[in-house]
């Protein structure tokens, strides 16, 4: 079980961005999930202004659509205490308006890989059947650079209703954390 949570973390991991954006790595969680009977629920794209995600909305809206923001919610086990484990998933981080240097961007496919190391280890003890309630929680975004980018001196809303003032837009984990961390709180 070990061995497997640990290659799917680093499978995940060196999975280059172009082929694990968002949906992928739904995808995987959701492949995961089938496989230990978990459930899934993901919101994604403007659901996430509705639902009251507005910081992985605002780092994620930039993307494509076919690589639109998400969060995908994992929970399995009935009994025992309750466990929440919470990863950056951020698929690929070009620092967005506050844009990297190109020799900065080479190994931002592994930015998320918080969000990796969570679906391992949720693997390991799944499949050893530990006696928990497992919670999952990934936002899953590509902070990419549009029209529709978040912008130094915006001022964002988090879930929690604290706001968070922009200085530099390559500071996109936190963000995204912050309202994955509220509700998982």
């Amino acid at each position: 079980a070990i061995a497997a949570g640990e290659a799917l973390t680093r499978d995940l991991i060196n999975t280059p961005a172009s082929d694990m954006g968002p949906a992928e790595l739904e995808a995987a969680a959701r492949a995961l999930a089938e496989t230990h009977g978990a459930s899934v629920e993901v919101t994604t794209g403007a659901a996430l202004l509705e639902k009251n995600f507005p910081m992985i909305h605002a780092v994620g809206r930039a993307a494509t659509e076919a690589r639109a923001p998400r969060l995908i919610d994992i929970r399995w086990g009935d009994d025992g205490p309750l466990l929440t484990l919470v990863g950056k998933g951020v698929c690929f981080d070009t620092g967005g308006l506050n844009l990297k240097p190109g020799a900065s961007m080479g190994l931002m496919k592994k930015d998320m890989g918080g969000a990796a190391n969570v679906l391992g280890l949720a693997s390991i003890l799944m499949a050893r059947g530990l006696p928990i309630r497992l919670r999952v929680l990934v936002p899953a975004v590509e902070n990419a650079v549009s029209a529709s980018s978040f912008r130094p001196q915006d001022i964002l809303t988090a879930r929690n209703g604290l706001t968070v003032e922009i200085n530099n837009t390559d500071a996109e984990g936190r963000l995204v954390l912050a309202d994955a961390l509220a509700l998982g709180a």
